[in-house]
């Protein structure tokens, strides 16, 4: 504005009534501690970054969605702007590959009631829904038996005594199932109450039905699911997998009732009431009530894509490469087991924190490093890692399949959650047990740029699983930063409008320096295993290590005490858990297992997929001495191992 009309704007503003100044005056910004604050232009650049990724035009940024798409697309233009080169053997600045897909549930599916002789035809979405962790299969006139909540508890040393299918003869039948678990109110429960436990999982409940003989799976709405309205979920609710090879259906509540009063059974409010008093089960065979049915599930892959751009050194060291990384995906809607804490909500996961804010500052640090007139001596690859939620895949896809030599990468950089820098100050800085002298640097870096750092020799440490892990398995040194779990963490509220700009652009600072010292090293960093705090599956896919809310199940909640050390590969399905690894000084290592190994039975239960391998860890605590039947090639083999607690754990 000219000093014209800016006098011309002050003489106006004089002549205004003072009713209409004030007024005026009033509708300012404040000044002040209330004030927004004046961000630099690299927090700018990362304030727009993150709100393009975490907006909801990009609708969680699932793989296979239009919204992880349009997001890689944007990745892949930046470095085209800033004149990174594609990898070689890459398509273009992507490394596609594929991912187990969604079931999809064949057109025609039937079922029928007899009852007393009379058959009550349903109707597919009102009646009844088919679940995609049944196989879809045909059957007719299977008698039904009531097994209540279908729960087991067989847990060695638990409190609690329950098994509703204990003198339930099942075997050739369909069993009709409650969803949830007794007690759901009441935080006194010894199943939790306030919380859930592992039995909750839709997926137990269907395996203990087929390992009791049940032929067919029914699941019917508890009352504290049916509070609103008695829906039925959707068909992948409870996942992808295909843990049982009977048929896993849910009818109606209304429908439920006349089947239970047809066989001479109390309505369910009644059976849950009697249930909740005294947690003593109330199962029975359905006399005259009979069920057919007939569906398919069909299953295609997804094609994502790791999004690849390359900075060229120049130099005697040119061929060692730097990798600089984090995860773009996200969980979409949610759902059960999307790993989302909010189980009972479809709105879009936005993910600003998880992790537009490490996609974003990946984006940064490449814009700091292009710019740069001279070539640095090393190779720096910036890597934006798809399907990180599903069990860290596109990192293992590349790791697996790099397309630069792994013994020349000398060290990954991994950013995941770094959008929530506290009053506080603390940055968390994970791996500096893989490479001596790492500690020291980070220290000296981290102090100077005014963090607390907060220093982390393992890998994981009971956080959570990220793509720097894929790296370390491979014997490259790692540092992973990340600013902490907060309430949003896995939610629906995970906004942009959380996000602290400036403390970002202070990690990039510092993120920069780090790299630049990493580039201008005259030796390549030294790699060192870090022992037992390096990655392990306990019981649960690496979904959450958050509190919860009150679900069917809470994946933290179902964390066990027992501790085997292995790393299964999340997108194999190969009729058993195929290990991607084993933890250093684990039970699985020191039993003999190895990567690639296929287990197919743990502690006596056979194990057809992971969820199979959850219930099975699930049933043991720690001391116990099992055996592991895996399959090495074509060659059946048994191990014995002596499982532990969970470095780190409470004791």
């Amino acid at each position: 504005m000219s000093p014209a009309s800016s006098a011309f704007r002050n003489r106006s503003l004089v002549l205004l009534p003072a009713t209409l100044l004030a007024a005026w005056v009033a509708s300012l910004p404040a000044f002040g501690e209330d004030s927004p604050p004046v961000l630099s232009p690299a927090a700018s650049r990362l304030k727009a970054d993150v709100s393009f990724f975490a907006a909801d035009a990009q609708d969680g940024r699932a793989p296979g969605t239009k919204g992880i798409e349009a997001s890689a697309q944007r990745i892949a233009d930046t470095f085209k702007e800033l004149g990174l080169k594609p990898a070689p053997g890459a398509e273009g600045y992507f490394q596609p590959f594929t991912l187990r897909g969604s079931n999809k549930l064949s057109a025609g599916s039937s079922l029928g009631f007899e009852v007393k002789g009379e058959t009550k035809t349903l109707i597919v979405g009102t009646d009844f829904t088919p679940l995609s962790l049944g196989k879809g299969i045909k059957f007719s006139e299977l008698p039904v038996v009531f097994a209540g909540y279908g729960i087991t508890v067989d847990d060695a040393g638990s409190k609690l005594e329950y098994d509703d299918y204990a003198g339930l003869d099942v075997k050739g039948k369909a069993v009709l199932v409650l969803r949830h678990e007794p007690q759901m109110a009441d935080p006194k429960s010894l199943f939790d109450g306030t919380n859930t436990t592992r039995f909750a999982d839709l997926r137990i409940k269907v395996a203990n039905a087929q390992k009791h003989g049940a032929a067919a799976f029914i699941l019917v709405n508890s009352a504290f699911a049916a509070k609103e309205k008695d829906m039925l979920v959707p068909f992948n609710y409870a996942g992808v997998d295909q843990p049982v090879s009977i048929p896993a259906l849910m009818i109606t509540r209304k429908l439920a009732d006349e089947l239970l009063q047809a066989g001479g059974s109390p309505k369910i409010v009644e059976i849950e009431s009697k249930i909740d008093a005294d947690l003593n089960p109330i199962s029975r065979a359905l006399e005259g009530v009979k069920v057919a049915g007939n569906y398919d599930v069909t299953r295609e892959g997804i094609v994502t894509k790791n999004v690849i751009g390359v900075l060229e050194g120049s130099g005697p060291l040119a061929d060692e490469t730097i990798v600089v990384g984090a995860h773009y995906d996200h969980l979409g809607h949610g759902g059960l087991m999307s790993g989302s804490l909010a189980f009972l909500s479809s709105e879009i996961h936005n993910g600003a924190d998880d992790n537009a804010s490490g996609t974003s500052l990946v984006l940064e640090l490449a814009r700091r490093m292009a710019k740069r007139p001279e070539p640095l001596p090393r190779r720096i690859v910036f890597m934006l890692f798809s399907a990180e939620e599903k069990g860290l895949i596109g990192s293992m896809h590349y790791v697996n399949n790099s397309l630069y030599p792994i013994d020349k990468t000398i060290m990954m950089l991994n950013f995941d959650m770094v959008g929530r820098l506290n009053d506080k100050e603390e940055l968390s800085i994970f791996g500096l047990g893989s490479s001596p002298g790492s500690e020291a640097i980070v220290e000296s870096l981290g102090t100077a740029a005014g963090f607390k750092i907060k220093k982390v020799r393992g890998i994981s440490d009971g956080i959570g699983g990220s793509d720097h892990q894929s790296f370390y398995m491979k014997g490259i040194p790692v540092l992973f930063a990340f600013t902490g779990l907060h309430p949003d963490y896995h939610k629906p509220t995970d906004d942009a409008d959380k996000v602290n700009y400036i403390g970002m652009a202070r990690i990039a600072d510092f993120g920069e320096l780090l790299l630049l010292d990493l580039a201008r090293r005259p030796k390549r960093p030294e790699f060192t295993k870090v022992g037992s705090s390096a990655p392990g599956h306990g019981a649960t896919p690496p979904a959450s290590t958050s509190p919860g809310v009150k679900g069917d199940a809470d994946p933290a909640r179902m964390t066990v005490r027992a501790y085997f050390g292995s790393i299964p590969d999340y997108n194999e399905e190969d009729h058993g858990v195929k290990l991607s690894g084993v933890s250093e000084g684990g039970p699985a290592e020191k039993a003999g297992l190895k990567t690639g190994d296929l287990i197919v039975g743990f502690a006596g239960k056979p194990v057809t997929s992971i969820n199979d391998y959850t219930e099975a860890i699930g049933g043991c605590k720690p001391g116990d001495k099992i055996k592991v039947k895996v399959m090495r090639g074509d060659k059946e083999m048994t191990f014995e191992a002596i499982l532990t607690v969970r470095p780190g754990a409470p004791k």
